[in-house]
């Protein structure tokens, strides 16, 4: 499942980042916000205009565009 299709409230766990054609500078530019394999992290919101998503990842509020939500893999937790 792509992060961009969770929805608000939603935990899920990254498993992969990027596809090969993706940029190395978007690659490591998601690397620096704490965007890595094995990360559990929770959706809290979309954007009004569903143009982004903020996540709550290690503790900090992250706010990243949906083309970028678009190319990580994410795994849904059921509590």
């Amino acid at each position: 499942m792509k992060l961009s299709e969770l929805s608000p409230g939603d935990k899920a766990t990254i498993c992969q980042i990027g596809h090969l054609s993706l940029p190395q500078t978007v690659k490591r530019k998601l690397l620096s916000m704490g965007i890595t394999p094995n990360t559990h992290f929770s959706l809290v919101r979309r954007a009004p205009m569903g143009s982004g998503v903020e996540l709550n990842l290690r503790g900090s509020h992250i706010c990243m565009r949906k083309d970028l939500a678009d190319v990580i893999e994410v795994v849904v937790q059921h509590d």
